[in-house]
């Protein structure tokens, strides 16, 4: 990846990015665009990672994480988003529940969300466990 500042990125990329985008908007498009949601994202770049996060809007959060990524020259480049939770509590907890488990694994040096090196299918393991265990009856 390029240097910050460097331009914009590659139309390869940016198709990547698109890709990921619509597979997320399909998802999303049959079951709700709105509720309390966690997403996970491949993010390319200098340093990888898998970001974990809630979001009771995903689509509009997940455009500004794109926004704000390749600003610095960071690439999406797969996003999951789980089923709906019933409540922002719920969301938090199993957040929460996801971290732990990324971070066993995983560095979360910039933030807890963040997971350096991270593995783009466990983390939505991890997220769609959290989600499972707070939505069984």
């Amino acid at each position: 990846m390029r240097d910050i500042g460097n331009g914009p990125l590659p139309d390869s990329i940016r198709r990547v990015q698109a890709a990921a985008r619509e597979s997320v908007r399909a998802v999303l498009a049959e079951t709700g665009f709105r509720g309390h949601r966690l997403y996970v994202l491949e993010v390319a770049g200098r340093h990888p990672r898998v970001k974990i996060g809630i979001s009771e809007d995903p689509w509009a959060r997940i455009a500004r994480h794109v926004a704000d990524m390749n600003r610095y020259q960071y690439a999406l480049i797969r996003a999951h988003v789980t089923d709906q939770l019933p409540d922002r509590l719920s969301a938090e907890r199993a957040e929460t529940q996801a971290h732990k488990w990324m971070s066993k694994l995983f560095a979360a040096p910039s933030s807890a969300e963040e997971f350096m090196d991270g593995d783009y299918y466990f983390g939505t393991v991890c997220a769609d466990t959290a989600v499972a265990l707070l939505t069984e009856p």
